[in-house]
């Protein structure tokens, strides 16, 4: 390793930069996980729904304002690898008071699988550690949900 008085002048860090205008994106307060769920209907890719998982988050602020969301990741048809650090990170960022995960089954079933519910409880205890809470985790299908914040397994 080189000492530091042998790192030459010109010598940078490398540089990320991220813009993010604060705004609310949807006025009406998520209150349930059928309001979650009408929501992020109405901005999933209905065209990958049988084809590839995809798993998204929902940003909430304190007044239950959904102030954004992205799709983390798109993976194959059965399964998805998470990054829980990028949903820490936009939840930080987005200054989140809660978030709210959901992803696909393209099979159609509604169950979550075990890696579902390890992902599920790996992502609330680290939201906790920065005082945001994991509100619920939706399993999404073309012919509907299912919370695992209501089935009692977050």
């Amino acid at each position: 390793m080189q000492e530091l008085d042998q790192i030459p002048e010109s010598w940078t860090a490398a540089e990320l930069s991220v813009t993010y205008k604060p705004g609310i994106i949807c006025e009406s307060p998520i209150s349930s996980p059928q309001s979650a769920y009408d929501f992020i209907l109405s901005v999933w890719d209905k065209e990958r729904m049988r084809i590839r998982e995809q798993y998204m988050a929902l940003f909430i602020n304190a007044k239950s304002q959904t102030v954004g969301y992205w799709v983390i990741c798109t993976g194959t048809v059965r399964s998805v690898h998470v990054d829980i650090r990028l949903i820490v990170a936009l939840a930080l960022y987005t200054l989140s008071s809660c978030v709210i995960v959901a992803h696909n089954h393209p099979s159609g079933k509604l169950e979550p699988s075990n890696n579902d519910l390890k992902t599920t409880r790996k992502l609330k205890k680290a939201l906790k550690l920065i005082d945001i809470t994991l509100w619920d985790h939706l399993i999404i299908t073309e012919a509907g949900y299912l919370s695992i914040a209501v089935k009692g397994m977050l």
